[in-house]
């Protein structure tokens, strides 16, 4: 396989921010008298983008909402967002370093649910924003994660830079089981990090690692072209 392009997830593979994710939901979600289990994130609503979050949480709760009390929501969980990152950026070092070692001729793109000033703002920190072609977050889209539009919107923004790009050129990076099938059914390739979710639990994916450390572009062209047909 010839990588002609590659499209980051944000959360569990550039940065492992999911602890102050689940912290800001908590907080939020104490605001309505309502508790959330880590357990309850993980297994339930990791992969959602904050809007879709607290609209299936609250269903599955049998609680009513409207638009206004779901962006107060928003609001609140992003401010305590922000409040848990601010001592430290809690950086994939191997995802990061890879993203720095790569060629310049190598396009990029982040395929994330979160919003977009999070993306920007640590991005920005990391001195990577400028770094990656095209970023879709969780504005950006109709139907967010794990719905497979967001992947769709970042390969469409990587091809307007290279309009011969084709799907199956281009390689997305996950750490989510749900984010897994959703890429496979846009034609590009997925490797799956172990950040989040057991191996067994990424078995889908085209390629399970633990982290990018040690890895080249070459090597994965490599091991993804050892793949059976």
């Amino acid at each position: 396989m010839q990588i002609r392009g590659i499209v980051f997830d944000f959360n569990g593979v550039l940065i492992d921010d999911e602890g102050a994710h689940f912290h800001g939901f908590q907080q939020a979600l104490k605001e309505k008298g309502l508790s959330l289990s880590w357990e309850e994130y993980c297994q339930d609503y990791l992969p959602y983008d904050d809007r879709n979050f607290f609209l299936h949480f609250l269903d599955d709760q049998k609680r009513e909402s409207d638009p206004q009390q779901i962006r107060r929501l928003i609001d609140l969980k992003s401010e305590h967002y922000f409040k848990a990152l601010e001592k430290r950026v809690p950086t994939i070092e191997p995802t990061v370093d890879f993203v720095r070692r790569l060629s310049p001729t190598v396009p990029l793109a982040i395929a994330s649910g979160a919003a977009r000033k999070e993306i920007e703002s640590i991005l920005d920190q990391l001195n990577l924003l400028e770094r990656f072609a095209t970023i879709v977050s969780a504005e950006d889209v109709v139907k967010g994660k794990p719905h497979p539009e967001t992947f769709l919107t970042a390969l469409a923004g990587l091809k307007e830079g290279n309009s011969s790009l084709e799907a199956q050129q281009v390689l997305v990076i996950e750490d989510s089981y749900r984010g897994v099938q959703s890429v496979h059914t846009t034609g590009m390739k997925c490797l799956a990090l172990t950040t989040t979710y057991p191996p067994e639990q990424l078995a889908e994916a085209d390629l399970v690692l633990e982290t990018l450390q040690g890895w080249t572009l070459e090597g994965l062209e490599k091991a993804l072209g050892a793949l059976p047909k």
